[in-house]
């Protein structure tokens, strides 16, 4: 498996391209059908970005992980129906160590974190603010 990510950077940290493609591992689906899922995955507190959603979609699909068709089943104007392929699912892999190398990481910080547990009760007087490493 290759562990090169063609992961767009700038929407990286909002980890829509590995929601939408988990959201589409479990199943095909729609465009609006993934927006009104990827709010339930934890990742965001408002409503999923339509142009955001559409732009990763088509990013995905001209990467081949992704493809997409007409569907003209149901009643109203055709739409496009998103389907993970074998390429997406590896790709899907790649996010899952990437996803699991950054939570060992931030469980690392946190880790560090909780030094400051009760710092600020115990000693806030008693240590100058540059020792604590504070800069104005």
């Amino acid at each position: 498996m290759n562990q090169d990510c063609n992961c767009p950077k700038r929407r990286q940290a909002r980890w829509l391209e590995a929601s939408i493609l988990y959201l589409l591992w479990e199943k095909p689906a729609h465009g609006y059908e993934l927006m009104a899922a990827l709010p339930h995955l934890g990742f965001m507190d408002q409503d999923a970005d339509a142009g955001a959603v559409y732009r990763t979609l088509r990013h995905l699909e001209k990467f081949g992980y992704v493809i997409s068709e007409w569907d003209t089943s149901g009643a109203g104007p055709a739409k496009r129906l998103y389907k993970l392929t074998k390429s997406g699912n590896e790709h899907l892999h790649v996010w899952r160590a990437i996803i699991q190398k950054r939570l060992k990481s931030l469980e690392a910080f946190a880790e560090k974190l909780n030094q400051l547990k009760g710092e600020h009760d115990e000693n806030s007087d008693t240590m100058p603010k540059q020792a604590k490493g504070y800069v104005d």
